[in-house]
């Protein structure tokens, strides 16, 4: 009987251990346009890294990666997380790298667009 017992501790630890390392395994991603694009956004906690290639107006900026482009809108309507492409501060230029993080899909007349995102760092221009 302890043997029994003992057995099912050893199997019930082995699967809680396997467990705990699947969900540490399961952190932020980075992922591509294209496959952000296939989910519709729905990527869980992930991560792009972009290229501003153009700036469409003040709070939208055409971005891409190796494998496609969005549009990308500035700021979810609060103040703080709001950045200005055209801007003469400091705000991102043609060129930067931005890393990104769970961006919104947002279907805008016919354009695909990516919303209410979290900037984690802008990379100036290097070339």
């Amino acid at each position: 009987m302890k043997k029994t017992i003992a057995l099912t501790l050893s199997i019930v630890l082995i699967l809680v251990s396997l467990s705990c390392i699947a969900q540490a395994e399961e952190g932020p991603k980075f992922v591509t346009i294209q496959e952000w694009l296939d989910v519709k956004g729905e990527c869980g906690d992930c991560m792009l890294v972009l290229k501003i290639v153009q700036e469409l107006n003040p709070t939208v900026a055409l971005v891409a990666d190796e494998t496609g482009t969005a549009n990308l809108f500035s700021g979810i309507n609060e103040e703080s997380s709001f950045i200005e492409f055209m801007s003469e501060g400091t705000g991102p230029k043609v060129g930067y790298i931005l890393v990104i993080a769970n961006p919104k899909y947002n279907l805008f007349e016919g354009n695909v667009e990516m919303a209410a995102w979290t900037l984690l760092r802008i990379i100036p221009n290097i070339e």
